[in-house]
């Protein structure tokens, strides 16, 4: 299960990278101002948790009680609402999208108007991104996760040729710069959805209205579509804290943290597997086995972690340097790259032990680990450090972070497992 989810998260990763890159040859202020904008997409990913998560955990636990019929009808309800969440986000956007990037830029005037043009252009992409994060969770739920992989994959590749071709004007394209990216970005997501018709789905899609089935979604999603908001809320608070660092810490930081992810992916994919394959086994045998598919999660995201800590600290001495022609940034960026190993570890065992704890139902407790780690150990205490130890100060807030979630949430499972599992199906 983990082995195509990771392969479907590797995609954004390359994205990721490619945007990077592309960004760097226009200049600074591009790779600075595409990496604010992209801030927003963690609101995005917040509002799409409410199926990730919790379409995520009622299909699987309803595949395997053996009611498909329920699985349909929660993909069709959660079909309907996202279209209409994705139509209304992009519908409203030149209201609200020049007031939420000056916010967040600190008041770099240079910095929030390439946001505004690259945001503004990626956020046509909502809907596709909104109804592909609906039917992976639902495919994944049902032992088809390899289509989502295959669908992310398309992603990836299309963005790999189009971003550069469209930012910089290569196969005879115009160079249109940071819209070019924008664009090239949104079209990359419809490239995905397409995928989806090329194969035969392993239930009715058709979207349907709300009714109780949506309702039990939304008590597992909303929970999650929280702790991501509540998540967001802190990152930006944290971004804001880089941003007074100054151009080259915010650029040094996208940079870090684009590098990062490339390592850190697999761990997500353990989560969500360890979320779909918990909610199968209580959805056929209630908790038996509970214990060994959480020591299995916890090998596994510890292990890797661990790898992960390895790799980033190899990569700091010289990973700047690719992605950068100036020193000071390229610097800062395996400063970056040394903090967030030491965080790795932490990292890895919350994100396991949360997708065991997700998988059970209850996800009001991910919400609240996760809220107070994100707002009291890291963005307060960023902002708090950032005055006396500046950027140094604030990218050390990683590792109060992440060892915080992991210690809080072992802690909880162990005093309160019987009381965590939640079955959502009949």
């Amino acid at each position: 299960m983990a082995l195509p989810t990771l392969v479907s998260m590797i995609p954004d990763s390359v994205i990721s990278l490619v945007s990077m890159a592309v960004a760097s040859r226009i200049g600074t202020e591009a790779v600075a101002g595409t990496g604010l904008a992209s801030y927003f997409f963690f609101i995005l990913m917040a509002l799409m948790s409410v199926f990730m998560v919790g379409l995520l955990v009622y299909c699987s636990q309803a595949y395997g009680a053996g009611r498909r019929d329920l699985v349909e009808r929660a993909v069709g309800e959660s079909l309907t609402i996202s279209l209409v969440l994705a139509t209304a986000i992009v519908v409203s956007s030149y209201l609200w999208v020049q007031g939420y990037v000056s916010v967040l830029s600190g008041g770099r005037q240079e910095v929030a108007a390439v946001a505004v043009t690259y945001l503004s252009l990626r956020l046509l992409s909502a809907p596709a991104t909104m109804v592909v994060s609906v039917l992976a969770s639902s495919y994944r739920a049902v032992d088809m996760p390899w289509v989502p992989a295959y669908s992310s994959i398309s992603v990836g590749v299309s963005s790999a040729v189009l971003i550069p071709s469209l930012g910089l004007g290569y196969l005879h394209l115009p160079r249109m710069g940071v819209e070019g990216m924008g664009l090239a970005s949104a079209v990359s997501q419809y490239v995905g959805l397409l995928v989806y018709a090329f194969f035969r789905p392993p239930f009715r899609l058709r979207p349907r209205l709300p009714s109780g089935v949506l309702l039990r979604v939304l008590a597992v999603g909303v929970p999650a579509s929280l702790e991501r908001v509540v998540s967001s809320a802190g990152q930006n608070v944290y971004i804001n804290a880089v941003a007074r660092s100054g151009v080259e810490a915010l650029a040094a930081h996208n940079i870090g943290i684009s590098l990062e992810s490339v390592v850190i992916n697999p761990v997500f994919a353990i989560s969500i597997a360890a979320s779909a394959r918990v909610g199968q086994r209580i959805g056929s045998r209630g908790s038996e086995g509970l214990d060994d598919l959480t020591r299995e999660a916890l090998k596994v995201g510890l292990s890797w972690m661990s790898v992960a800590t390895v790799l980033l600290l190899a990569m700091s001495p010289v990973a700047g340097n690719a992605f950068t022609r100036e020193e000071a940034v390229a610097g800062l960026v395996g400063a970056y790259l040394v903090l967030a190993a030491v965080s790795e570890i932490g990292f890895g065992g919350s994100l396991a032990l949360q997708g065991v704890i997700r998988g059970m139902g209850s996800t009001w407790v991910p919400l609240a680990v996760n809220s107070f780690a994100v707002l009291v150990l890291r963005a307060a205490l960023a902002q708090a450090l950032q005055p006396a130890y500046g950027i140094y100060g604030v990218w050390a807030t990683q590792i109060t972070d992440m060892y915080g979630r992991f210690a809080v949430s072992y802690l909880l499972y162990r005093r309160l497992k019987s009381r965590l599992l939640v079955r959502l199906v009949p």
